[in-house]
């Protein structure tokens, strides 16, 4: 039992000022939360509304002593019972002391009750989760901080601070789904977002894979913040998500025609439809590992047997032709895009890393021709044409380096492409500077 808890102390500091007449059974409710017995204060404060249900004086010492049993409590989750029963009866106290002609002192002190609980369940999980000693005293700290949370919003169910946070705490135990509840209260409570607002709503839905509500947030964000690109790149990822990417594409375009000289537009675009790329690059590997397993097991057939493998290899090698004609076309667009925004602005290392990025994966897609063909000639080919693709994400991952020396994933990409080339020399100087 805790009987100095802020909220008795809060009791003693202001229930009896005034009181120069009450019932025995009202003083013996106000003595048992002064000296911390809270559930004799819970089944006096029952006696005194049976023997006077309408003064309102029994149910707010109910209230009060409700919330005492809460806050005393050693389970933190099993305190929101209390501090909602605690509400509801403080609530009804309030509404009889409206109603009444000769209001009791206590009416004065009704809407201070919650504030000093609430602020005691919200700074406990602060301090769970910002300070290392304190989580180490508990076997699951994030969960005891969520606890604390919902306390708190059950408190104070209008805080937009505690729904904040516990939005934040719900994101550190993975569940992506309570931490969009709780940000779209923050969201409803606010009576403007700011940027960084819709910037955290729009991840949280693109996460919990809420693509119809992060294309309707990032619209409504891009009229609030038109300079700031980020929401047209999550409205168009929105598209992407839902396999719309001519939608996502026509948007950003409508961009850059409106602005042909930003950089970011350009980057915006060739970084959405890379993403493209890169699900179709998985669907067509897998594509590639099949033909050649099938192309193989063709030699030991014969007769309709043979005939039938060789149309079914057909047809596989016919979509996996059109799928390929699809990632060229989404890289050589990206490519295009990027490569114009690095001509727009020259001093972006990260647009030069992202050049260097689809170069290589580009590449990969030749190489991953090369592994899984039977025909060396074939093979010779595509290894060529691999390495030319190579060699072009070797420039733009130089100039990234240049414009970013100390950056250790630049020098790790080039180290990678050094190898891969042949160009050993080169490969020990990255290495080092990669610091592996």
């Amino acid at each position: 039992m805790k009987p100095f808890s802020l909220l008795s102390t809060l009791a003693v500091a202001i229930l009896f000022v005034g009181c120069t007449s009450v019932s025995p059974l009202v003083k013996e409710t106000q003595d048992n939360i002064g000296s911390g017995n809270y559930e004799a204060a819970l089944a006096s404060a029952e006696l005194a509304i049976e023997e006077n249900p309408t003064s309102g004086v029994g149910q707010y010492y109910k209230a009060v002593a409700l919330g005492s049993l809460g806050q005393d409590s050693e389970d933190v989750a099993a305190r929101r019972g209390y501090y909602a029963d605690a509400l509801s009866t403080m609530e009804e106290a309030k509404s009889l002391f409206s109603a009444a002609e000769d209001v009791p002192d206590e009416a004065d002190n009704a809407d201070n009750f919650i504030r000093p609980i609430w602020a005691d369940e919200h700074n406990s999980a602060v301090e769970i989760l910002t300070v290392d000693s304190i989580a180490a005293s508990y076997a699951d700290p994030n969960q005891v901080a969520v606890d604390h949370l919902l306390n708190a919003t059950t408190l104070a169910p209008d805080s937009v601070i505690s729904y904040n946070v516990l939005s934040s705490a719900y994101y550190r135990v993975g569940d992506i789904e309570s931490a969009t509840t709780a940000y779209e209260w923050v969201m409803e409570l606010l009576p403007t977002p700011d940027v960084d607002d819709y910037n955290y709503m729009i991840n949280l839905y693109l996460a919990s894979q809420r693509f119809e509500n992060a294309r309707d947030l990032a619209t409504e964000a891009q009229s609030a913040f038109p300079t700031d690109e980020r929401f047209i790149q999550y409205l168009a990822d929105s598209y992407l998500q839902t396999g719309e990417t001519d939608k996502a594409i026509e948007i950003v375009e409508d961009l850059i025609a409106s602005d042909p000289t930003n950089p970011q537009y350009r980057l915006v675009l060739g970084t959405q439809v890379y993403q493209t790329v890169t699900e179709l690059t998985d669907q067509i590997s897998e594509m590639y590992v099949e033909l050649y397993d099938q192309s193989q097991a063709l030699r030991s057939l014969s007769g309709s047997e043979k005939s039938d493998a060789e149309a079914t290899l057909a047809e596989l090698q016919a979509e996996a032709d059109a799928l390929e004609a699809d990632i060229v076309g989404y890289t050589d667009l990206a490519i295009e895009q990027v490569t114009r925004a690095t001509e727009l602005d020259p001093s972006s290392a990260n647009t030069f890393n992202i050049l260097g990025v689809i170069y290589q994966n580009k590449s990969a897609l030749y190489f991953d021709k090369r592994n899984n063909t039977a025909d060396y000639d074939l093979a010779d080919e595509y290894d060529a044409q691999a390495r030319e693709i190579l060699d072009m994400a070797r420039v733009a991952y130089e100039q990234a380096t240049q414009l970013d020396e100390g950056n250790p994933e630049y020098w790790q990409s080039l180290f990678q492409i050094y190898t891969t080339l042949n160009m050993p020399e080169k490969a020990q100087e990255a290495m080092e500077k990669a610091g592996i």
